[in-house]
């Protein structure tokens, strides 16, 4: 049978992946889906879509029609039967006699673990379930029957490309750019950065071709985990071998962060002289670059925004093609300080937003000396437009962050109750220094 799902709840395809199991839940009547992507989860949450062990998550929270002991014996028989094909279940109760149903990353944790005592924790107007692509598909096997055979035709003929990003919008939209060199500039704190505005954020992955990064992973890990909404990487592009370098890129990218696929992705070549080159790249070999770049990500099915830091006191207005500019200008940035003070003296109207080649830059690194949070020393962006026209540029459709669920779960609980709580926020250290490594 069909489970209920509320109105305006919103399933991406691994979430009606997930519905669809639960109707082998004997009781699969007294079920009822109150959100998936949909609703208010925190900065990052599997309801939105992270990774776990390198395949896409997705979250459901299920309620039982508001009866204490149906989401119990919900819980129970997920907890007893599925612990080890789950990256999350979290649910409370007002019993004496159980410890609550916690799994995190297919471990159990009787009377909470890592997520707290059941008084922080919450949740226990419904049941918060969690699990992987990768594991639905082993649940579905043990259930019977494999991932097409089991779901509805419409669920897996979702194509990547349609897959929303759930932020609310905001302008301006600001970025930072790093590279392993800002090690030994401050602590690479992506949430500090996060909540002091950045929206997108980019690193250093690979340059010619055989140097890879030693902390891309790691950071791209951090913002992600942050809930930075756009991410992503630059290669800076030597010449000659031009397919060769963008393979290496890619190839890199695959396999450090292979969750790229699931977030707006922005995918910067980086076109400028190095002191070991013995010329920049030429107007003909970037526009080469970018191009070898859409092809691969087109190979892979999957959306994400190729652009060329292609600076005008670089390249002028010799650049071919039509793909959109990273440009750079410091002039009126000043001395240095926080960033979005920087950019009172520099503007919307500056030099740096000149069209070149024919065309407007889509973004502008504005300073290499900016505080990002408690980073000093960084380089910052502005993006000419507000978030949803970057996600979009991304190839996501994004949609908006509901400050609420459509139909509320809530009800009045007996005296002592424990009021829910959404799932908690996992976030890198905020203090947690790092060794300066090049």
């Amino acid at each position: 049978m069909a489970i209920q799902q509320f109105p305006g709840v919103v399933l991406g395809p691994l979430g009606k992946r997930m519905v669809k199991f639960l109707e082998t839940y004997p009781r699969a009547d007294e079920l009822r889906i109150t959100s998936g992507m949909d609703g208010d989860h925190g900065l990052q949450s599997h309801h939105y879509g992270l990774s776990y062990d390198g395949s896409p998550t997705a979250a459901i929270d299920i309620g039982c029609d508001r009866d204490d002991v149906k989401m119990r014996d919900f819980a129970k028989w997920m907890y007893d039967r599925y612990w080890n094909y789950t990256v999350e279940l979290i649910h409370s109760t007002p019993f004496a006699d159980d410890d609550g149903f916690y799994v995190k990353n297919q471990q159990k944790f009787p009377g909470g673990g890592p997520y707290g005592p059941p008084s922080s924790i919450g949740h226990f107007d419904h049941i918060h379930w969690a699990t992987s692509a990768d594991l639905m598909t082993q649940l579905e096997q043990l259930a019977g029957g494999s991932a097409p055979d089991r779901v509805h035709p419409e669920i897996t003929g979702t194509p990547v490309a349609s897959v929303t990003a759930t932020v609310a919008n905001t302008a301006p939209v600001w970025g930072w750019d790093a590279s392993d060199y800002d090690f030994a500039r401050g602590p690479m704190n992506m949430v500090a950065a996060h909540t002091d505005g950045i929206s997108f954020f980019i690193y250093k992955t690979s340059e010619g071709s055989d140097w890879r990064s030693q902390h891309y992973q790691e950071v791209l890990e951090r913002a992600r985990d942050a809930g930075i909404p756009v991410l992503g990487s630059y290669h800076f592009l030597w010449p000659g071998d031009i397919a060769e370098q963008v393979d290496f890129w890619v190839s890199c990218v695959d396999e450090q962060t292979p969750w790229w696929k699931e977030r707006p992705w922005i995918w910067q070549v980086d076109a400028e002289q190095s002191t070991n080159a013995p010329r920049p790249p030429s107007a003909d070999e970037v526009l080469r670059a970018v191009e070898l770049t859409k092809q691969r990500l087109a190979d892979r099915g999957a959306p994400g925004y190729v652009i060329g830091y292609t600076p005008f006191w670089m390249y002028g207005d010799s650049l071919t093609g039509d793909y959109d500019i990273w440009a750079s200008n410091y002039n009126g940035s000043g001395a240095p300080r926080p960033f979005k003070e920087q950019y009172q003296g520099v503007g919307d109207h500056a030099a740096g937003w000149n069209v070149m080649s024919g065309r407007k830059p889509t973004i502008l690194q504005f300073a290499s000396d900016g505080v990002v949070g408690n980073q000093h020393t960084c380089c910052v962006d502005k993006f000419d437009g507000d978030l949803y026209d970057l996600i979009r540029k991304c190839g996501r459709e994004p949609q908006p962050a509901a400050a609420a669920r459509a139909v509320s779960v809530a009800r009045s609980r007996p005296a002592g109750r424990r009021q829910p709580a959404t799932s908690p926020i996992m976030v890198p250290d905020a203090d947690g220094a790092h060794l300066p490594v090049r």
